[in-house]
């Protein structure tokens, strides 16, 4: 079967089934749990209505790596995907992949206790099982081509990559937007070591912004040492933010806290445009935009 017949089966699956396991990573290690997927195949994303509070949503801010799980037992069908994810406040989103179901769980997409996952599958592992109905037309009409006979007996494995898959190579200069203002905030801040306040998934924050810069594909993102203020886990601990979810960041005078050297390289940013802990990187005049070949790559723990 070609690629493209390959990926419009894992969409195919994904939207039949809806209801999938998620597993993300916690300091324990494995956590899996059942959600209701709602699939965009036209954008390359699977969606979910959740839990701003949830353990879930906490682990997904530590570590965006995620997996998924369909399994279609009556089509002998069994599809695992590698894929990123992020937690979003946006409540007309929710609003468009609401369904009546959900308000036995919330009272409406605009209730503030709502999220969205917003997942970006990388890539999909396929097995389909001995006759079922996928593989049993492609068998047959490979048989009436070539005159062999139809193999319906073995399973078939297949691994996809899906669209909008993310990127390592450097982004090119069409993606030069304006950094945002939160970003410029943080980029002072953390030139002059200042703290800063804000609010992130609806939790109070004191932190102090160590690493400023980019995720692979453009988003602005800052790891951050939180000490003080609210959280699911203990403190202090680093965080990584998505600027996006980043809200009434102000700058205060206070005590800089965090390490100079790390037992590993960082995994919250693809592009570094400032390092508190690299003086090369505070020396720019003004805060780079996302497709600079000035932009940097992270630090590595022996640096």
């Amino acid at each position: 079967m070609s690629r493209q017949s390959d990926l419009d089966r894992v969409w195919d699956i994904i939207e039949k089934l809806g209801v999938c396991m998620l597993t993300t990573r916690f300091p324990g290690g494995l956590r899996a749990r059942p959600l209701e997927a709602r699939p965009e195949r036209d954008a390359g994303l699977i969606w979910f209505v959740t839990d701003l509070h949830s353990s879930k949503e906490q682990e997904i801010e530590s570590e965006h790596d995620v997996g998924l799980v369909f399994i279609d037992a009556k089509a002998k069908a069994y599809l695992s995907i590698t894929a990123r994810a992020e937690v979003r406040r946006d409540p007309t989103k929710a609003a468009q992949i609401w369904k009546r179901t959900d308000n036995a769980w919330w009272d409406g997409p605009e209730d503030p206790d709502v999220c969205v996952l917003r997942v970006r599958p990388i890539t999909a592992e396929l097995w389909d099982g001995p006759a079922s109905s996928a593989v049993a037309a492609y068998e047959f009409a490979k048989a009436r081509v070539t005159g062999q006979e139809p193999n319906l007996g073995e399973n078939r494995k297949v691994t996809v990559r899906m669209l909008g898959v993310e990127t390592n190579r450097r982004p090119s200069n069409t993606f030069r937007n304006p950094p945002s203002p939160t970003y410029r905030l943080l980029w002072k801040a953390i030139r002059s070591h200042k703290q800063i306040t804000c609010t992130y998934l609806g939790r109070y924050r004191e932190v102090c912004p160590t690493i400023l810069g980019y995720k692979a594909d453009g988003r602005e993102a800052v790891l951050a040492f939180q000490f003080d203020g609210e959280s699911t886990k203990p403190l202090p601990d680093w965080r990584c933010f998505d600027l996006v979810g980043l809200k009434d960041a102000r700058q205060r005078n206070g005590p800089w806290y965090g390490g100079t050297r790390h037992s590993r390289t960082q995994p919250c940013l693809k592009f570094v445009d400032v390092d508190a802990n690299v003086p090369v990187t505070l020396k720019q005049p003004k805060p780079l935009p996302f497709g600079s070949p000035k932009l940097r790559p992270p630090r590595r723990p022996d640096q």
